[in-house]
């Protein structure tokens, strides 16, 4: 691939809009992958417009990094390096999936957290990656968040200033567009425009509009946000300094946030380490078991227990 090409890639927190992007994205006729997830019920209605490989790649760097989507110590680990045979997966896998496409787009927010890795496998194959930062209130996706994962409120507050400190900082000084989830809702046409004209690209704007006000399923009521919470307020604070691209408000913000990190007691950090360890290893050997051909061959004979306990 070279530099002609004008690839999009969507940055930002889980559940604040970046699915939805991407469906517009996909409706103006820009290409988001030959392996997307389908739509899931309940969670993302309209598609997820996620690559499937792109997921499983970062997914193993994460393990190989002992971290997770969910970690919410992963900003004490955005400096490490994974192992080279995955820049050489990730090269293969740009090629291979956006081969001939020259307006292509990638989305998955494990990215965000993985940008100084994407970053390199860019630069070497001499792409000039267009982000698209979605940005949402703190407490909508951590409310989100808490429904369908049962996180608590402040771990989704962690997780959304580790990928939001992680996408602001990671793309300075690059080709950068933010885009508000209130604003993609309230008027999807002038994100539209707004896209064209930052990347100097063509859009199909003829199409109509993937956007729906159903998309929005938590609404924040700030009368009953706790303006005293530590976490609560610096995420607030972050949530306007990004859309105003304060960058030194940013860089403030972020000091206090690692001082915040680092103040957690270091045996609990040593105990999470410890259990993203223990995870890692029993997914694999559970995946490892679920694809040998024993455990295939013994579908038939579970399918048929299935049925027999229901009558």
């Amino acid at each position: 691939m070279s530099s002609e090409n004008k690839p999009i890639i969507v940055i930002g927190m889980h559940r604040s809009g970046t699915s939805a992007l991407s469906g517009e994205l996909d409706s103006l006729g820009v290409f988001m992958g030959r392996s997307l997830y389908k739509a899931q019920k309940g969670v993302n209605e309209k598609g997820f417009f996620e690559n499937a490989r792109l997921v499983e790649l970062n997914e193993a760097i994460q393990d190989s990094l002992t971290t997770s989507w969910d970690d919410p110590l992963s900003i004490l680990k955005l400096d490490l390096k994974p192992e080279p045979n995955f820049y050489q997966r990730a090269s293969s896998f740009i090629n291979q999936e956006y081969l001939g496409k020259s307006l292509w787009g990638m989305k998955d927010p494990r990215v965000s957290v993985l940008l100084n890795f994407w970053s390199d496998i860019f630069e070497q194959l001499s792409i000039k990656p267009n982000y698209i930062l979605m940005i949402r209130d703190p407490i909508e996706v951590a409310r989100s968040l808490e429904k369908r994962d049962k996180f608590s409120i402040d771990k989704g507050l962690m997780l959304w200033l580790n990928y939001n400190f992680a996408s602001y900082n990671g793309t300075k000084n690059q080709q950068r567009l933010v885009v508000s989830f209130t604003e993609l809702l309230a008027d999807p046409v002038a994100i539209r425009q707004q896209i064209a004209q930052s990347f100097g690209i063509e859009l199909n704007q003829d199409k109509k509009t993937f956007i729906e006000n159903s998309l929005r399923t938590h609404v924040t009521d700030h009368s009953a946000v706790k303006d005293q919470d530590e976490l609560t307020h610096l995420s607030y604070k972050l949530y306007e300094a990004i859309k105003s691209e304060d960058d030194l408000l940013v860089e403030e913000l972020h000091n206090q946030y690692l001082d915040y990190c680092s103040s957690i007691n270091k045996v609990l950090i040593e105990h999470s380490d410890r259990i993203l360890v223990s995870e890692v290893k029993f997914r694999n050997l559970f995946e490892d078991a679920y694809n040998t051909i024993w455990w295939k061959a013994m579908w038939p004979f579970r399918y048929i227990g299935r049925m027999l306990k229901k009558q």
